[in-house]
């Protein structure tokens, strides 16, 4: 240990007292050599173009511009200097260090930057799209909450970006005439609480007037349109009531009427009209009797025939009803074939017509209380049918060799001339000779008037 302890001063006092003077020294002796600057490296010198390269460069430069042109002129009619940041402002400096290159043509500079713009303003183009949605949005919650001044931002906003932008317009309108929708509101709801609810309604209307899309104007008039339908149903209902107990059946059944029309699952409504409607029958059917009657005697009939179909359409055990009706359409009956055969005479020149007329008038002869229009009738076609049953003396000439026969008479042989006594109508005189072409001869007998003499007689050999 102490051995090693002497090392150790020994060591210690080289280090401080020996060594230092030791480097002194040889730091003396060594040549003192001049730090030298090294030289700044030369900056490379830019390739050279060739003429080809440079003429590629140049069509892709003003390609570049025409896009970077169309695409500036988006960019301004989105005004996006109003709202591109210093997006747009790198965007037009790039422009510009594009531009400057190019007038000097360097287009190996025009192209990067041009190309640089182009993508810059590509961002701006889809972000202008979020802003658009993102402000529509914003415009239309503030609408909702009543807030014009930010909705008018917003909308504007929208139309700075896109002026066609068709719900930033109306969003616009609607916000332009918010301030008016809300006074109107406010009126409303004033009326509403002061008990004038028409008043109301009204001003709730004007709001939806002029902005159909407000939906608290919306929910205001239905609340307000319930509360008067309720009060106009409860006084219709004790106008019908009120009817009902005064026997006013047809002013009963109007009020039950457009009460149901307000509240058509109301119970109360729909009794008060059965009511009214029973009363109304039973006075309908007083009344469409006498007045069926009234028509029997002034014997208009299909007119009481129409009033006993309808009493019988309500009820079809009425027996007055069934009765009349069937009075009604005899004597209808009986009246439309007396007008026919009296409106057409040459009817009753057929034998079976006649028989039918005959038949007719016995019929109408046997009706109690025919009515003064059923004895005209009577009359006259008494009257016709003796003419028409009165015969008519004819007289025929032949020559004595025809044949002759008289269709509806017979066959009356040869003659020079005959008499015979004919009932009005058309008869047809046929004449017949052997070797000879035979002859038809029509004439008509009419009552009153004289019939020249008819000669049928067959000249013509065959």
């Amino acid at each position: 240990m102490g051995v090693a302890a002497g090392g150790l001063i020994i060591a210690a006092v080289v280090v401080f007292f020996v060594l230092p003077s030791w480097v002194a020294d040889q730091a003396a002796e060594e040549p003192v050599v001049e730090a030298v600057q090294p030289d700044a490296p030369e900056e490379p010198q830019e390739p050279e173009l060739t003429p080809e390269e440079l003429e590629a460069l140049s069509q892709e430069a003003e390609g570049l511009l025409a896009q970077l042109l169309t695409q500036q002129g988006q960019l301004e009619e989105q005004s996006a200097a109003e709202w591109g940041g210093e997006d747009f402002e790198r965007y037009q400096t790039l422009s510009g260090e594009g531009d400057d290159a190019f007038l000097v043509n360097a287009f190996q500079d025009a192209v990067p930057a041009y190309a640089q713009a182009l993508e810059l303003g590509e961002i701006l183009l889809e972000r202008s799209i979020d802003l658009i949605a993102a402000a529509l949005t914003a415009g239309d919650e503030a609408l909702e909450v009543g807030n014009s001044t930010v909705a008018l931002e917003q909308f504007e906003l929208v139309l700075s970006i896109e002026a066609g932008n068709s719900r930033a317009q109306a969003g616009l309108l609607r916000a332009q005439q918010l301030p008016q929708v809300l006074e109107l509101m406010r009126t409303g709801e004033e009326s509403e609480r002061s008990g004038d609810l028409e008043e109301a309604a009204g001003a709730y209307r004007e709001a939806l007037a002029i902005d159909g899309q407000w939906a608290p104007a919306r929910s205001a008039l239905t609340a307000v349109s319930t509360l008067i339908q309720n009060r106009e149903f409860d006084t219709l209902m004790s106008q019908g009531l009120s009817a009902l107990a005064q026997g006013e059946y047809g002013d009963a059944h109007e009020s039950f009427t457009q009460a149901l029309a307000l509240r058509p699952d109301s119970q109360e409504a729909l009794n008060g009209q059965t009511q009214a409607e029973q009363g109304q029958k039973l006075d309908a059917i007083a009344l469409a009797e006498a007045r069926a009657l009234a028509f029997e005697s002034r014997e208009l009939w299909p007119m009481a025939i129409r009033l006993y179909r309808e009493a019988l359409e309500t009820d079809a055990t009425l027996a007055f009803a069934q009765e009349g009706l069937e009075r009604a359409q005899g004597r209808a009956d009986l009246d439309a074939k007396m007008v026919n055969l009296i409106d057409n005479p040459n009817l009753l020149f057929g034998d079976r017509v006649l028989g039918d007329a005959e038949t007719l008038l016995a019929e109408a002869r046997e009706i109690p209380e025919p009515g003064p229009r059923l004895d005209g009738q009577v009359n006259d076609l008494g009257r016709l049918v003796r003419l028409a049953s009165t015969p008519i003396p004819v007289e025929i000439h032949s020559d004595g060799l025809t044949e002759e026969t008289i269709y509806r008479v017979g066959q009356q042989g040869t003659f020079t001339v005959k008499q015979l006594q004919l009932r009005p109508g058309s008869y047809t005189a046929v004449g017949s000779r052997d070797g000879y072409v035979d002859v038809r001869q029509t004439f008509n007998v009419i009552p009153g008037r004289a019939i020249e003499p008819i000669r049928v007689e067959c000249v013509d050999p065959i």
